[in-house]
Parts: structure tokens; C-alpha cells; sequence
């Protein structure tokens, strides 16, 4: 019985945490679980191998990671919000989750005693985001992924994809990688978002 109430007790709980951060938050409602597949889909993980998550939320990609990572691989999600980090830690505990900015995540993987991982997804609100902030984090995802056949995965809702910070943050990412893919739009999601993928970090 408490199964199919969970995504309506995360929307309203992601929709009140919206209307007092919305530049936190991001997003009204948690993402679809069609959009969820598309973000994560084919990650070809292997065994040993570390994945980072910004900004997990109340964990819809997190558990479609929890579904298909293999024996041996290891998770780390970054959340900055204090409730959803509670409540990370409740639906996933085999996962590891830190309390904090992704514009920290080389601080974090140090502190922990981490290697760089080679695949990053993340459902950050790029398009509300300072760019103070887009660009420590977009210097975090280049310090990672930089040297390896990794990628980079998010998402931008349709309705957000002309904004200035959402063209911004694409520009800075298209200089600072060689290769780009956009999937979608994953219309089944609310609202609907297109998937972009980066890989060649410079």
C-alpha cells in the first residue's frame, strides 16, 4: 500500500521545497520515471566502477541506477538539500550520500578517499543556476571526467531550453567538450525535457 503513494507524497514534498528555493530546486515536480530511463539508459557500468549523481533529490534516477549498477560498483550521490539528503539515505542504504554542493565534488571524492569517476548524472537545475555556481561545477565535471571515455548526463526541461543561463551553461560545456548528444524530448515527463550527454572532456 505505501508504494504507489510515494511519487504523490515526493511531488508534494518536491513542489513545496520549489516554491521556497526555486533556484534549489529547480523543478515543481521530481522527474518521470521515463525520464529517469533515458538519463541513465546504457551506462555499460562496470564492476568496481564509481558513478556520481548531483543533486539525486528524492532519488527517481538514483533508483533506476540502483537497478542496473553490477557487483562491486560503487555509488556516491551529492545532494544539497538537507531533507532529500535524509531522505536519500532512507531509500538507498547501500548507496553513500554527502551532504553538499557538487561544485565540491573534488573536495568530496578527496576527503572520501575516492577515485575520479568516469560517469556523471545529474539532475541540477542548470537553467536557474548562478553562473558563478554552473561554473564551479562545470570546472568539478571537467576535473573528473578529463583523460577518460567517460560522460556527463542532465536534462533540460523544453520550456527552459531558451533561457539565457540554460544557453550558457550549453556554450560553456560545448567548449570544454568535444562531443554532444541530445535525446529527446522525453515527453512523457512533466514537464517535458530533453537529455544532453558530454563526453571528450578538454
Amino acid at each position: 500500500m505505501a508504494g504507489p503513494k510515494r511519487p504523490i507524497r515526493d511531488g508534494l514534498g518536491f513542489f513545496g521545497r520549489f516554491l521556497r528555493n526555486p533556484t534549489s530546486v529547480g523543478a515543481v515536480l521530481p522527474s518521470s520515471r521515463y525520464l529517469s530511463r533515458a538519463l541513465v539508459g546504457h551506462l555499460d557500468l562496470a564492476p568496481g566502477e564509481l558513478i556520481v549523481e548531483f543533486g539525486p533529490g528524492t532519488g527517481p534516477a538514483t533508483a533506476v541506477l540502483h537497478g542496473a549498477m553490477p557487483t562491486g560498483a560503487r555509488y556516491l550521490g551529492i545532494e544539497l538539500d538537507p531533507k532529500f539528503h535524509k531522505l536519500l539515505g532512507t531509500r538507498f542504504p547501500g548507496f553513500d550520500f554527502e551532504l553538499g554542493s557538487a561544485a565540491d565534488v573534488r573536495q568530496i571524492l578527496a576527503q572520501r578517499q575516492l577515485p575520479r569517476p568516469r560517469r556523471i548524472v545529474s539532475g541540477l537545475p542548470f537553467a536557474s543556476l548562478p553562473p558563478a555556481v554552473q561554473d564551479g561545477v562545470v570546472d568539478g565535471i571537467v576535473f573528473c571526467l578529463r583523460g577518460s571515455d567517460g560522460d556527463f548526463r542532465t536534462f533540460q526541461y523544453v520550456h527552459a531550453y531558451g533561457l539565457r543561463a540554460a544557453r550558457r551553461f550549453r556554450a560553456m560545456m560545448q567548449e570544454r567538450f568535444d562531443g554532444f548528444e541530445r535525446i529527446g524530448p522525453v515527453v512523457r515527463n512533466v514537464p517535458p525535457a530533453f537529455v544532453l550527454r558530454y563526453w571528450g572532456a578538454k
